[in-house]
């Protein structure tokens, strides 16, 4: 993820939480091993998590969802390009972003989503993670994936 190619409001984000979603879109696109539990970490420990593979609450389950979100694809690229906020600590935003990505069957998909992201705690110090929900159209992923 490019964060200097990301509109933020006029009103300053907190540095904590540009850069908890900096490194949040950064482990997405990470085949590092270590991904999972990173993600995993940013969060509340009953934290949802609303993916493309569907709905994961807790630690344990977004670490399995993680570990099983290469299973198709080669690389995939976030971009979040627009932020904004309900609330002056930025503890409920929507992002707009555009993910690519390349399967592994020699496809390519680019598609644009929308995700809410709510914050417990100091937005100022540690922002956690506590929902993630993203909307996006699933088919043209759904039809890369079954080889269409």
């Amino acid at each position: 993820m490019s964060p200097t190619n990301t509109i933020w409001p006029d009103h300053p984000a907190p540095k904590a939480v540009t850069a908890w979603v900096e490194t949040l879109f950064s482990l997405l696109d990470s085949k590092d091993p270590s991904a999972p539990e990173k993600v995993a970490a940013l969060y509340v420990e009953d934290a949802v998590v609303y993916g493309m593979a569907g709905k994961a609450v807790g630690t344990e389950a977004i670490v399995k969802a993680r570990q099983n979100s290469w299973a198709h694809m080669d690389s995939r690229k976030h971009e979040v390009l627009r932020v904004y906020s309900s609330k002056n600590d930025f503890s409920d935003l929507l992002l707009i972003g555009r993910l690519s990505a390349k399967f592994k069957n020699g496809k390519e998909v680019t598609d644009d989503f929308i995700v809410r992201l709510v914050f417990q705690g100091d937005t100022g110090l540690n922002p956690k993670g506590s929902l993630y929900q993203i909307w996006a159209d699933s088919a043209p992923w759904v039809k890369v994936i079954q080889g269409n």
